[in-house]
């Protein structure tokens, strides 16, 4: 590839410019970005080599456009960008579901003649804005990759694995519903679990004294309810069924513990607790994250 476009400079976005660079990409990068700072700042810290404001300039001639912004504003910035796209560019992204975006994707560069192949690093921070950004976001990571269809779009799904190999992530080739499905399971259920947590902890006011008691437990467990409020709408809105199932698990969880507890059926809480600890165990020898 001679010329990657990178669409949208926070977090996301500038840590795939620093780690192309970090690795030695030796084409064009070009980015958009929508505020004057942050073109200037993608400029001053080398993250990409041409900047725009125009997302169908910021694209004209790319051979690989990954678009980084939240779900739902992707499918309007594909259809400003179609334009300055040309033949054949393959298109992704870093979003965190998948199903709804790919079929809005689809229709907005529909006779374009682009392909677009929907990517989802599970990498992040509950930090926001390029100021964040870090060339190691990636590395080590999961990648989910999910393709319309693997064989009609084989070059293209090759690409976009090398492309996220390149980077030192490791990725995983599945159907868009598949990937929003275990989504909803490993990350969206915690995200609204942490936040429920520090909404009921925090329920009364009194942060003053209530957050003295706050130790390494509240910390560890809700940190990720510190997410952007509008990156998790979107999440949520565009994957409401399978989290309102998650969710619901869950609450059978909750409701069965509820009630050993006023049963004083401790025994049974005990057991609850060790297989819990055994399933995390279970979980966490087979995550990418250390």
């Amino acid at each position: 590839m001679k010329r990657i476009a990178i669409m949208g400079m926070g977090l996301m976005g500038g840590s795939l410019g620093l780690g192309l660079k970090a690795r030695g990409f030796d084409g064009v990068i070009t980015a958009y970005a929508r505020r004057p700072e942050t073109r200037q700042e993608t400029l001053d810290r080398k993250i990409a080599d041409e900047v725009f404001s125009d997302p169908a300039e910021a694209v004209r001639d790319a051979d690989l456009v990954i678009y980084c912004t939240p779900i739902l504003t992707i499918p309007s910035l594909v259809k400003e960008s179609a334009k300055g796209l040309k033949k054949g560019v393959i298109l992704t992204d870093v979003g965190s579901t998948k199903a709804e975006l790919a079929h809005k994707v689809n229709a907005a560069i529909a006779g374009t003649g682009a392909v677009f192949v929907g990517s989802h690093p599970v990498a992040g921070s509950e930090q926001q804005g390029i100021d964040a950004a870090r060339a190691n976001l990636y590395a080590g990571a999961l990648v989910v990759v999910t393709p319309e269809d693997p064989v009609r779009e084989q070059r293209a799904v090759q690409t976009v694995e090398s492309f996220w190999t390149d980077l030192d992530a490791h990725v995983s080739v599945i159907t868009a519903e598949e990937h929003d499905r275990l989504m909803a399971r490993t990350s969206h259920l915690p995200h609204l679990a942490a936040s429920l947590l520090a909404a009921t902890a925090g329920r009364d006011g009194a942060p003053d004294h209530i957050g003295r008691f706050c130790g390494t437990g509240f910390r560890d467990t809700s940190r990720v309810a510190e997410g952007s409020p509008d990156i998790w709408h979107d999440i949520v809105s565009t994957n409401a069924k399978a989290i309102s199932m998650e969710l619901k698990a869950f609450r059978s969880e909750l409701d069965q513990l509820i009630g050993w507890m006023e049963a004083k059926e401790f025994e049974k809480i005990k057991r609850f607790l060790e297989v819990s600890r055994d399933c995390r165990r279970a979980l966490m020898r087979h995550s990418p994250v250390d």
